[in-house]
């Protein structure tokens, strides 16, 4: 594989070159705002560990980690597939056991949602993606079986790519327990010339000076302080809105057990506006109480003619009321129309597109009490972005709801912008 320096923006080269310039830095962190690059450089740094740091068997043995397989799939699968292909490299590709075989060696996929389920051996080289956007426990753990397996060749590397998600694990690695071993490259959106033009104006739009501190700028911020749901203010989102035959339901639903939680809307895409009319609040009553049934009867008994779209949590698909049935196939059973990913988008993702829609498309009625409750209460574990506080079991529970139709209609997401995004 030859490297071409003109192919890559500075701090992508600084980062994809940093073991190569600096052998005794084994462990590198490039932490960049969203569109800088930093997925790009990643799989290319994958392919270079992979053809250059070997075993004593001549081959290389590398992971590669990623929050889910889903991110995976999205971000690096496909693209690396083009890589070895463009460089003439044969290869296999194991979707099972997510695991790259080539001549050089092989790259192994992991996810951090189940750090417990990371095993190997003696490794080459690990790569993480998005590091920051896994809870503390998940990224502390992995990090640590991570350091415990680099000793599969001389010139081992740890290197991580992540937008900076407060004072989270990177932070903790690369700043607070910095040593000579280590090596931190910045790269900001505005640094990217290969954008679409107003990409950098859509960030601005959508950000307060905070946060495009950490999503443009790619710093650490302290944002500890910050309600999860900082963009609401009530004297702007809290107006009389009421139910509107004429329109459709878009109803998120959260399924915690007691409380059980719906939160009922109007979307205006013309405008666009969301107005959130209702919430609907039921108790767990004991042994052989359906939920998902009894929140199906209240629904249709309050708007017996309206169409109802549902944006269920993904746990759903597995969570039974009953030994025949699952929560979805009782809500599809009531002929409600289902919009369903395999999993819930990522905490960060929830918070990002509910707080853009907060800061002037989205009306509340103020019978919604349990939904302001929320919206004012429930703040982010400390130091983090990517954790919610759960410690009081009467919050978080409306918002999820809102959160999964709010992200379902208007994704607000780590862009993805393939061969343009340098």
């Amino acid at each position: 594989m030859t490297l071409h320096k003109d192919k890559y923006l500075p701090h992508q080269w600084d980062f994809l070159t940093t073991n190569t310039k600096h052998p005794e830095k084994k462990i590198s962190a490039l932490v960049g705002g969203y569109g800088c690059g930093k997925t790009w450089v990643f799989t290319r740094k994958c392919l270079f560990n992979l053809i250059m740091k070997k075993n004593d068997e001549g081959l290389s043995n590398g992971w590669v980690i990623y929050p889910t397989y889903d991110l995976a799939n999205e971000l690096f699968v496909e693209p690396m597939k083009n890589l070895l292909e463009e460089n003439g490299i044969h290869y296999t590709y194991n979707v099972q056991n997510h695991r790259f075989i080539t001549p050089y060696g092989n790259m192994k996929i992991y996810q951090l949602q189940k750090s417990e389920n990371i095993v190997g051996s003696s490794l080459s080289w690990i790569g993480f993606d998005e590091f920051d956007v896994g809870n503390y426990r998940q990224t502390d753990l992995a990090y640590k079986k991570a350091l415990g397996r680099m000793r599969g060749s001389e010139d081992c590397e740890i290197f991580i790519v992540t937008s900076p998600e407060g004072f989270h694990k990177t932070y903790e690695v690369m700043v607070e327990d910095y040593n000579d071993s280590k090596y931190l490259v910045h790269g900001k959106t505005t640094d990217n010339p290969y954008l679409p033009k107003g990409y950098i104006k859509l960030l601005e739009d959508n950000y307060d000076k905070t946060m495009l501190k950490a999503y443009r700028d790619g710093q650490f911020v302290n944002i500890s302080a910050l309600s999860a749901y900082y963009s609401f203010d009530r004297s702007k989102n809290v107006q009389d809105c009421e139910y509107d035959r004429t329109q459709p339901i878009h109803l998120g639903l959260d399924f915690n057990v007691s409380p059980f939680v719906g939160v009922l809307s109007h979307i205006y895409h013309d405008k666009p506006q969301i107005r959130v009319f209702d919430t609907i609040t039921l108790e767990h009553q004991g042994s052989g109480d359906l939920l998902t049934q009894r929140m199906c009867d209240t629904i249709k008994a309050k708007h017996p003619q309206a169409k109802c779209i549902i944006y269920p949590d993904a746990s759903s698909m597995q969570r039974a009321t009953n030994a025949a049935h699952s929560d979805l196939d009782i809500i599809k059973m009531n002929g409600f129309e289902v919009k369903l990913r395999k999993t819930n988008p990522l905490v960060i993702d929830r918070l990002n597109s509910v707080n853009a829609q907060l800061e002037g498309n989205m009306i509340i009625s103020p019978k919604c009490k349990v939904l302001i409750q929320d919206l004012e209460k429930v703040t982010n574990k400390r130091g983090s972005r990517v954790e919610l506080d759960k410690s009081n079991h009467n919050l978080t529970h409306a918002t999820d709801a809102l959160g999964y139709m709010v992200h379902w209609n208007f994704p607000i997401t780590r862009p993805t912008l393939g061969a343009i995004e340098r």
